[in-house]
């Protein structure tokens, strides 16, 4: 764990959240994971052998979903793979709306086009985000299940 993001972990979050952010960054960090953490920023790329699979935020802004929030970027869960029924649902409680829909034009920068159709395990989902899924202060267990689909991309 680089010290800036030690740093921002630290100062930012409490409790369980720091917790599971830590856990988090080491698995990561145990896993072959890239991020480049600014020292005065709230936010990074998340890369794996050169492609850019999710995007960390840890803020205390109060505009942001939470004190720390991952998206997985544009990827697709299709059904050719065998996961559990665990596996899917966690993913389709997370299926990440698109703001930009939501606000009427107002946040988010998806475009002319908001609203993308999402098929995730084979369960459509309409007015969704270009990152198909966003993990929002996830507890222990649902870190869980976030850090297997993320071994799936």
């Amino acid at each position: 764990m680089t010290d800036s993001i030690s740093k921002k972990i630290n100062g930012v979050l409490s409790g369980g959240s720091k917790q599971n952010a830590i856990a988090f960054v080491k698995f990561l960090d145990e896993n072959g994971y890239d991020y480049d953490w600014p020292s005065d920023g709230s936010g990074c790329g998340v890369n794996k052998a050169g492609k850019n699979i999710a995007y960390l935020m840890i803020d205390d802004a109060e505009n942001m979903p939470g004190p720390w929030t991952c998206w997985f970027n544009s990827c697709e869960f299709d059904e050719s793979g065998a996961v559990d029924d665990t596996l899917k649902e966690t993913a389709w409680r997370h299926a990440s709306v698109c703001g930009h829909f939501e606000s009427g034009g107002k946040a988010c920068g998806c475009g002319d086009q908001p609203g993308f159709t999402r098929k995730i395990f084979g369960k459509e989902f309409k007015n969704r985000c270009h990152s198909p899924l966003m993990f929002v202060d996830p507890d222990q267990k649902t870190l869980g299940e976030m850090t297997r689909l993320m071994q799936l991309l």
